[in-house]
């Protein structure tokens, strides 16, 4: 019988979490990092390019939120003729960042609290 090359101290601990509403994913990982964009930068197509996602995908996610939550998490102005169109958070996307990084902080908390054991 071989002998594992895997020492425990190599072995790290991994998740993933998302905020659910009626059993269904609303918010996770990348939903998160969206908004953070978009308050950042005030402009979806903005903050898409910056994540490297299009912006037809950061679209589809923001209605497919909106629409499982039964309201807006970004409101939109329009820009002229020359586009420049602006983009805020709604209190319920900060309400869901909150949660989203509340949960996060103390899953990591918990999680370097076992490792160090």
């Amino acid at each position: 019988m071989s002998k594992s090359r895997v020492s425990p101290e190599a072995l790290r601990i991994a998740f993933k979490i998302w905020l659910e509403f009626e059993g269904r994913p609303v918010l996770g990982e990348g939903g998160y990092r969206l908004l953070e964009k978009i308050d950042e930068l005030g402009s979806i197509m903005d903050a898409s390019k910056s994540l490297g996602i299009s912006y037809r995908k950061a679209m589809a996610y923001l209605r497919k939120m909106e629409k499982r939550l039964g309201g807006a998490v970004v409101e939109t102005r329009r820009g002229g003729p020359g586009g420049g169109g602006q983009a805020h958070l709604t209190p319920l996307a900060r309400t869901l960042m909150k949660r989203y990084s509340f949960a996060l902080r103390t899953i990591e908390k918990a999680l370097a609290s076992v490792e160090a054991s």
